[in-house]
């Protein structure tokens, strides 16, 4: 039987040191458990701050209408210092706001209309909110656009530029509105938000690029970040959507992920239960027109061949029966799913790109 055991919590794992049970002096035992005590305060101090998971509308969204922000962390939150700001970016203004905790998520209300037309910043600022533990959050920032048209204008505007690709076979240079006139790539991009699309033209989703915690948040996101601006430099819009393990289902789910959207989906190991989740009609029905692609980075379990895969480890959400699927790769395929097992950038690019096109 293993006993004294002291657990450390250290960014989603266990630090396990097992107490020798030796006989002592008594001085000696207690500086053992004193440096010890310190060492697992120390570690617990640095590492457990809360971290953002999704935030809805997703970073650089374009939204119709003032509406609330919300973004959840991994943990449960209170109030802090309560430093949360609403920033013009234009101009550097700061809008007022009212504030809100649910659990994990705080939600940010602004409480004066926004510009159409404008970009603004959610500054989260240093101890803004706590975990219950009084651990403060580490600044962060994201920003969304509203809309410069109404949803009205969007369809009046998508009409005249699908009468103008019918009879000239290329879409207009811009969608003019009086004197205001949007260029034909912001101007998808705007509509795109609202599940619309010009009929016929053969041009590509935009992307949003989810992933599982892997090799820790830096080395994650810098993937992530680095595979989106491969993609904005070949003309394609692409998103970071963040990371956790949750994060598929907040691109499946947030109003402000662009119903034609590409979801990608970066796994660092190969879950039955996820991959059984996909093919449900509830999965389906959340996912509505959306493709989603996955890809799994070594070292994932190679499931092309594959006859069974066993149930995840850390599956603590399918009942107790399931103990894994059968053939895990054909049952995407047969579900509408493709997925690629790489981690060479220009592998996965290339396909996401084949993948984002109409």
């Amino acid at each position: 039987m293993v006993t004294n055991l002291i657990y450390v919590k250290l960014g989603g794992g266990k630090i396990k040191s097992k107490l020798l049970l030796s006989v002592l002096l008594l001085f000696g035992l207690a500086i053992i458990l004193n440096v010890s005590t310190a060492s697992a305060c120390n570690v617990t101090s640095v590492n457990s701050t809360p971290k953002v998971t999704a935030i809805d509308p997703v970073n650089k969204a374009i939204v119709l209408n003032t509406k609330v922000i919300k973004i959840k962390f991994n943990t449960p939150i209170k109030n802090g210092n309560k430093f949360i700001q609403l920033k013009s970016i234009s101009n550097g203004k700061i809008n007022p706001t009212e504030t809100s905790i649910s659990g994990e998520t705080l939600s940010i209300i602004p409480t004066t209309t926004l510009t159409k037309g404008s970009s603004y910043q959610i500054l989260i600022h240093s101890g803004s909110v706590e975990d219950l533990s009084g651990n403060g959050v580490h600044i962060f920032s994201t920003s969304f656009m509203i809309s410069p048209i109404t949803l009205a204008q969007m369809k009046d505007g998508l009409k005249r530029a699908q009468n103008f690709y019918n009879t000239n076979g290329r879409l207009p240079n811009y969608v003019s509105y009086g004197t205001l006139k949007i260029p034909i790539a912001g101007f998808q991009e705007i509509i795109g938000f609202q599940g619309m699309k010009i009929n016929g033209y053969t041009g590509v989703r935009p992307v949003y690029i989810t992933s599982d915690n892997i090799n820790g948040q830096s080395a994650d996101n810098g993937r992530i970040n680095t595979i989106v601006q491969i993609l904005k430099n070949m003309g394609i819009h692409a998103y970071n959507l963040g990371l956790g393990p949750d994060s598929h289902m907040t691109a499946i789910t947030s109003s402000s992920v662009s119903k034609n959207a590409l979801i990608v989906n970066i796994y660092g190991g190969a879950d039955a239960g996820i991959i059984k989740e996909m093919g449900s009609t509830w999965y389906k029905n959340l996912k509505g027109t959306k493709k989603v692609f996955t890809l799994f980075w070594p070292p994932a379990q190679v499931i092309t061949g594959l006859t069974f895969l066993p149930r995840a480890h850390d599956d603590n959400y399918d009942p107790s029966s399931f103990k894994g699927l059968a053939h895990p790769d054909q049952y995407l395929k047969n579900n509408g799913y493709s997925y690629l097992y790489s981690n060479v950038l220009s592998t996965i690019v290339s396909n996401i790109f084949a993948q984002s096109k109409n």
